[in-house]
């Protein structure tokens, strides 16, 4: 391993960094620019306060249970090789950057959990003309590039509870957007995938 090893774990740890101080400046700028009050996200945090109140139980536990577990343990679930680490690095580069242009771009209009806000705008252009949820596909490469990155470890249970957790996300936000916007979206969900950017045959 030796040096590249180390490299590929700072590496990890910058783009990490980066989608975290994303969502913290996003969040600060975009609500103050938005002039955004306690009382206007009131009733939206009402309406998800259990989602809300399960996620964060479940994020606790996690950092918990990875916490007290030994060392030794991840050892068994340890693989790194060069080629598998710089596949992980390209992978997990660019989609820290998708998740930084697709956070900016939505603005405003990002929440924390699924939940159409007043004056909804649908957003087609830049990243969510090549996704229907770039941020997701961005999350998703930078968990699983960093699993590789890596060498796999913990970062199989982190990539292993992601998967699930954004497609459910996918199909929640779907449905709400269909409400929302109607046949708007259902002409943009039939052109756009949701995740990955593969071209759709002609005719749909």
């Amino acid at each position: 391993m030796g040096a590249l090893h180390s490299v590929m774990v700072g590496l990890t740890a910058v783009c990490v960094a980066v989608f975290a101080v994303t969502w913290i400046v996003g969040a600060v700028y975009f609500g103050v620019r938005s002039g955004s009050r306690v009382a206007d996200w009131a009733p939206g945090t009402r309406q998800t306060l259990v989602y809300r109140l399960v996620l964060a139980v479940g994020v606790i536990a996690f950092v918990q249970l990875v916490r007290h577990t030994p060392g030794t343990f991840w050892h068994h679930f340890f693989y790194w090789q060069p080629v598998i680490a710089v596949v992980g690095a390209v992978v997990m580069v660019p989609s820290t950057a998708l998740l930084v242009w697709a956070r900016w771009m939505l603005g405003a209009m990002w929440a924390p959990v699924p939940v159409v806000r007043e004056n909804q705008e649908l957003r087609t252009g830049g990243p969510y003309a090549v996704v229907r949820h770039p941020i997701y596909t961005g999350l998703l490469g930078l968990v699983g590039g960093a699993t590789l990155a890596c060498g796999f470890g913990g970062w199989i249970v982190v990539f292993a509870l992601s998967v699930p957790w954004l497609l459910h996300r996918v199909r929640v936000e779907d449905g709400l957007m269909r409400r929302e916007f109607g046949a708007r979206y259902d002409a943009y969900r039939a052109r756009v995938p949701a995740l990955l950017p593969l071209p759709r045959p002609r005719g749909r």
